[in-house]
């Protein structure tokens, strides 16, 4: 598997790992966190295990702009493809068009 994240900087990770809603996250972690690490030299992945929080990911992209994904209760490869959705929303919104030009937003 190779998949190249183009415009997000940091990746946290928020799970808990007893509690149920936490699986997918887990899940992901374990199967495609390495993966993602190796092809993403770049990129900052902090893996957090802390006990009050719900299972998310944070994305902090290149111009300091964060998103949140919530994972609770979510698939290992549901979450792969919401955060690859929001690094390719990311790209999309930084050209509009305007009065037939293209500019950078």
């Amino acid at each position: 598997m190779k998949v190249s994240l183009q415009n997000v900087k940091k990746v946290q990770i928020f799970s808990h790992s007893h509690k149920k809603e936490s699986t997918g996250v887990r899940k992901f972690v374990k199967e495609f966190l390495p993966a993602l690490k190796y092809h993403n030299s770049d990129v900052i992945f902090e893996n957090k295990n802390e006990q009050n929080t719900s299972p998310l990911i944070e994305l902090s992209f290149e111009d300091d702009v964060v998103q949140k994904l919530d994972c609770s209760g979510i698939r290992k490869e549901k979450i792969l493809e919401d955060l690859l959705k929001a690094d390719e929303n990311f790209k999309a919104k930084e050209k509009v068009e305007f009065f037939g030009k293209e500019i950078k937003i």
